[in-house]
């Protein structure tokens, strides 16, 4: 083995064993499921590096042409930037590069059945995924399925009965997806028939029936997953194996990537019970299961209002294509010499989510970092599914806002501030 050949001290085979120990590796190291696992997660990561080594999005060109966006939480991430990518500069190419051996050296660590070495290299990927994700950029260059990525991660890497917890966490996420879905945009399958081109193969006619079927199945048909007996078992299996490709029509590769692995690992290959765990080392792990569900109440608890028109909290939890938003936002910057300036800009398909707090930020940047501005008159309009547009923003100084990540903000509009209806919608695409 390695560690062997290297000759390692005492205290470094100390620090190993008390490393194997901590992060529960003798699970990976007896199961072949957990091994087929780590390497479907492994190839996430290359994925995703993939498409973040070319992303302007965390370099520092993007601090200085004020192109980026941070979490309400923490506003100002883009101080810490510290990358520059090509033809600017070599560090961000190299640093991934560096990853990119990370991710080699993982991937000889599980062929040399070294699981610490691999849990470790496997560890230094996530922090970097968790840091940009939480820290350094709002969503300008990850998506909803990177969430899946992260939580896995969480199962494989730290907590014990890793086997058992990822298959609640498929599930668990399955339901929370469903929760987010309990809206006019599927319920009534709106978010399709306001599509240009409507619901892929089945057409608008029958987008209620599909769009209330995926609920169902998310809600209480992912349960089944679990059960006991093999035909509501495979029931289930099959249903989300075609309902994911399906979806890939829309979604393309990127989520497939995520969930057709870990479907077919986690319930079709390796399908089997396993038994409820109980003692102290199960308690983490049924409490990062509470911490998903509480995370993804918080649009709805914590902040309140209409959170599919005002996007307050969205990326908090799972968030998805759960509403067709269609966004127009007009600016006219005032300057100190008299001088006025107008831009507008509309959404450009159905995929954008039209978040104020996106727009907020570039603006509030603008107003601290050039004095010559006096103020910013910004006006937001916004549809969903087809609806009028509301002018859920119209402010005469967008410089004097602020925002809070907790709470509802009062200069967004809710349904009971009656906005004004200022025109409607053409059917959009999806792109």
């Amino acid at each position: 083995m390695l560690h062997d050949a290297l000759s390692l001290s005492k205290w470094e085979q100390k620090f190993l064993a008390a490393y194997r120990r901590a992060f529960s590796i003798q699970e990976i190291e007896e199961s072949v499921p957990l091994q087929w696992v780590f390497g479907a997660l492994l190839f996430t990561f290359f994925v995703t590096f993939e498409k973040w080594v070319g992303s302007g999005a965390i370099t520092v060109s993007a601090y200085v042409e004020n192109s980026y966006a941070c979490w309400p939480y923490f506003q100002d991430c883009g101080r810490f930037y510290f990358l520059t990518r090509l033809p600017d500069g070599y560090s961000q190419t190299t640093f991934y590069v560096v990853l990119f051996v990370v991710m080699l050296l993982v991937a000889y660590f599980m062929y040399r059945k070294q699981w610490v070495y691999a849990h470790v290299g496997m560890l230094a990927l996530w922090l970097w995924k968790v840091v940009v994700m939480f820290g350094l950029t709002y969503a300008t260059m990850w998506g909803n399925y990177d969430y899946y990525d992260v939580v896995f991660l969480v199962a494989v890497l730290f907590l014990p009965h890793k086997m058992f917890f990822l298959r609640a966490l498929f599930v668990t996420l399955y339901f929370l997806a469903s929760t987010i879905k309990i809206h006019e945009g599927w319920v009534l399958g709106t978010y399709f028939t306001s599509l240009e081109t409507g619901l892929p193969l089945f057409g608008n006619t029958l987008a209620p029936f599909v769009t209330n079927l995926v609920i169902f199945m998310q809600m209480v048909g992912s349960v089944m997953l679990l059960s006991t007996r093999p035909v509501l078992q495979r029931i289930a299996f099959f249903y989300f194996l075609l309902f994911h490709m399906y979806s890939g029509i829309l979604v393309e590769y990127r989520y497939l990537v995520t969930s057709l692995p870990m479907l077919i690992i986690l319930f079709g290959v390796f399908n089997r019970t396993i038994p409820l765990p109980r003692g102290r080392k199960a308690v983490v792990g049924w409490i990062f299961l509470l911490l998903l569900a509480a995370v993804q109440l918080i649009p709805i608890i914590i902040i309140r209002g209409d959170q599919k028109m005002t996007l307050e909290g969205n990326k908090y939890g799972l968030y998805m294509f759960e509403a067709n938003h269609q966004c127009i936002s007009s600016v006219t910057v005032y300057t100190i010499d008299g001088q006025t300036e107008s831009s507008r800009e509309e959404s450009w398909s159905a995929r954008k989510r039209c978040d104020p707090y996106r727009e907020w930020f570039t603006l509030r940047q603008a107003c601290d970092r050039a004095p010559a501005i006096a103020r910013i008159k910004w006006e937001y309009d916004h549809s969903i599914n087809g609806g009028p547009f509301y002018r859920i923003v119209d402010e005469k100084d967008a410089c004097a806002l602020e925002y809070h990540a907790l709470r509802h903000n009062a200069w967004i509009k809710l349904p009971e501030d009656r906005p004004q209806i200022v025109g409607y919608p053409v059917k959009n695409l999806y792109h």
